[in-house]
């Protein structure tokens, strides 16, 4: 089985369900602690109390994750089907930026030569505060003056995919900007 990293199409989903394994599991693990400390010693005034309740806090951790993989929405079907049959390919799929105060839903992203694009396939997207996001981001590892545009049709998004990948390559080292967007995502 091939796995299935951060900007691969498939994602979201994938990592939803390890991090809804790993919420059970821990959860299950605690629980039987707390059951077994109870059988052995007839009170929870134990030692396997203790550690089952102090399992409840990578437990919590997982719920988190489990809970912001559950409302991120990943790249559809329909969508990566289009994109894949285009010449020229995004960099990442089923991404989701965070902020404190809004979640931005991208399910392809693409840059060249100071140009970052982005699919969306979320109707609510504040797409200004999308770009306010991602300059800062950008900003923040050395690229500055970058544009960045939010398209929220497929056939726009390749139009402007395909003429960007005609321009000449950057001489920046782009592992970095690649590394960077990877890490603001969930």
């Amino acid at each position: 089985m091939k796995k299935i990293k951060k900007g691969d199409y498939g994602y979201i989903k994938h990592q939803r369900n390890i991090e809804i394994i790993k919420t059970i599991f821990m959860l299950a693990l605690s629980f039987a602690l707390y059951r077994i400390g109870i059988y052995s010693t007839g009170s929870n005034k134990n030692y396997l109390t203790l550690v089952a309740v102090l399992g409840c806090l990578p437990m919590a951790k997982f719920a988190v994750n489990a809970t912001m993989f559950i409302r991120a929405k990943g790249c559809t079907e329909d969508v990566y089907s289009y994109l894949s049959k285009s010449e020229v390919k995004p960099w990442f799929y089923d991404l989701f930026f965070t902020t404190l105060k809004k979640n931005f839903q991208v399910s392809a992203l693409y840059y060249k030569k100071k140009n970052l694009i982005l699919l969306t396939e979320d109707e609510k997207i504040d797409t200004n505060a999308c770009v306010e996001h991602l300059e800062t981001v950008l900003k923040n590892c050395g690229y500055d003056n970058v544009t960045v545009k939010v398209f929220d049709d497929k056939n726009k998004f390749s139009e402007r995919l395909n003429e960007l990948s005609k321009l000449q390559e950057d001489e920046n080292d782009l592992t970095v900007l690649k590394d960077n967007i990877l890490s603001v995502s969930i």
